[in-house]
């Protein structure tokens, strides 16, 4: 499929700019999670599910964590923990060599960081042969793949007494400038390290690009920077469920109702109504329509078998806040690449220095970039694709994929 093939030039663009650097021993022994959801804060989920479907209650066969889905494969799997600057714990997940082979000091480190509403299940989920991770292992990569605070993996903080209220504040912006870094910086100590490869998919890029406003080291430890479906501004998205964000993000009562107050939980009627914009009849038989994850990006039957559905289903949507989800709203209503706006001088003094958010830099990304895109991508359409690419001064490949079918999703599981 078009899928293997774009992997594989990924691979080999990684694989030629590489060089055997040197770094030293370190075994970490895997820490399983135990619960077939991942890390969760069980008292707040129980609070929140009761708008969500009973559907989305997901079966450990389908949604085994992906530590465990490595070790399935014959892989070994890493388990690490981090804490941010500002208290979340994250979980970071790593397949430190390939089958039947050891730590050695000339494996070269590549960060694999997830999109919207998922995780590092995302780079496995498709076994051995097609995921990206077990495909760069293969190829003699150190893999390494984060989570970002709020999804299923990342869902803690070292105050237990936090409130809702103020755990899911937070958008890519803190992602950017507190998670990034974070889990970057625990990689390299591991390692020994001083530079790594990057793939991003989705807001994996947008962080990214954050993050070297915040963090100039990134950019200058980074050997190639991939992207796929990669984005900075959004404003011709579209994707049905922003188009509702966008023009009722101002709206409290709504977002109350029908996203969750503070976790980005839709209610009935909204995936009800956003399936209604965007299925077929196939689509509603194979239950796509009830998740959250293909109404967003998109679905194509071309790159996607019915085998593979229910375990892509049993791990997505991971979980944001809605604040996440606004903040994407704010794009497309603004077509900037800001930070978060939060509707009054009070506010935004409180948390910028300024009655404004700042406005994100394109110049400050030095690292060699590649990126990948699709014609029928709802999140990353062609036209805010071209004008990233058009910032980026240091762009190396724009490579667009042939299948004019292929949408942002299919850079994952296609």
């Amino acid at each position: 499929m078009e899928f293997t093939a774009l992997i594989v030039k990924s691979v080999i663009l990684v694989s030629f700019l590489s060089s055997q650097g040197s770094s030293r021993y370190h075994v970490n022994v895997a820490v399983m999670e135990t619960h077939p959801m991942g890390n969760e804060i069980a008292a707040w989920d129980l609070e929140l599910q009761g708008p969500m479907k009973e559907h989305n209650v997901r079966d450990h066969e389908h949604s085994k964590p992906t530590d465990e889905m490595i070790i399935d494969a014959g892989y070994p799997a890493e388990t690490h923990t981090v804490i941010t600057d500002d208290g979340y714990i994250l979980t970071l997940h790593r397949i430190p060599h390939d089958v039947g082979g050891t730590y050695n000091r000339t494996r070269p480190v590549v960060f694999l960081q997830h999109g919207l509403l998922s995780s590092s299940a995302d780079w496995v989920v498709t076994g051995p042969g097609k995921a990206l991770a077990f495909l760069l292992s293969d190829q003699g990569y150190d893999v390494w793949m984060g989570n970002y605070r709020g999804n299923t993996y990342s869902h803690q903080h070292v105050n237990q007494d936090i409130d809702k209220k103020t755990y899911w504040a937070f958008s890519w912006g803190e992602m950017a400038e507190h998670d990034l870094p974070t889990m970057l910086s625990h990689m390299m100590e591991v390692t020994g390290q001083d530079t790594f490869y990057y793939i991003g998919h989705s807001m994996g890029t947008l962080t990214y690009y954050t993050a070297c406003n915040y963090h100039h080291w990134i950019q200058n430890a980074t050997r190639l920077m991939v992207g796929y479906g990669a984005h900075t501004a959004v404003p011709n998205i579209i994707s049905p469920v922003f188009w509702v964000l966008s023009r009722f993000a101002h709206n409290l009562q709504t977002i109350s109702d029908h996203l969750g107050m503070y976790e980005f939980l839709p209610s009935n009627w909204l995936i009800e109504w956003w399936a209604a914009k965007v299925c077929d009849e196939s689509m509603m038989h194979q239950g796509i329509c009830e998740n959250l994850m293909f109404l967003v990006a998109g679905y194509n039957k071309n790159e996607m078998n019915s085998t593979a559905l229910s375990y892509l289903m049993g791990h997505t949507p991971a979980g944001t806040s809605t604040m996440n989800m606004l903040h994407y709203g704010q794009s497309v209503n603004t077509g900037g690449w800001a930070g978060f706006d939060y509707g009054s001088d009070q506010l935004n003094l409180r948390r910028w220095n300024s009655t404004r958010p700042p406005t994100y830099k394109y110049d400050v990304i030095t690292a060699p970039v590649a990126l990948f895109w699709g014609e029928n991508d709802w999140l990353v359409v062609p036209k805010d694709e071209a004008a990233l690419a058009s910032r980026l001064p240091n762009l190396v490949l724009n490579q667009r994929v042939d299948e004019v079918a292929y949408t942002h999703l299919d850079f994952l599981w296609g």
